[in-house]
């Protein structure tokens, strides 16, 4: 985003989202002992960009 908006606050709705990609990723590994805050730093990762995404998408490609 290059307008200046900012995203949403990062809510209770937000954190539950990530917590549910961060152990759906952690299964599907296979259950890493001792490796939570890798899983739950990608599945963070991967909700902001969907947001950012989602927001360049209102503001349309061309910035308008």
């Amino acid at each position: 985003m290059t307008d200046g908006r900012s995203l949403p606050p990062e809510d209770d709705a937000f954190r539950e989202a990530v917590r549910k990609t961060a152990y759906f990723l952690w299964e599907q590994d296979g259950r890493p002992h001792g490796r939570h805050d890798e899983y739950y730093l990608r599945a963070l990762t991967r909700h902001r960009r969907e947001r950012q995404y989602d927001s360049w998408l209102e503001d349309g490609p061309d910035g308008e």
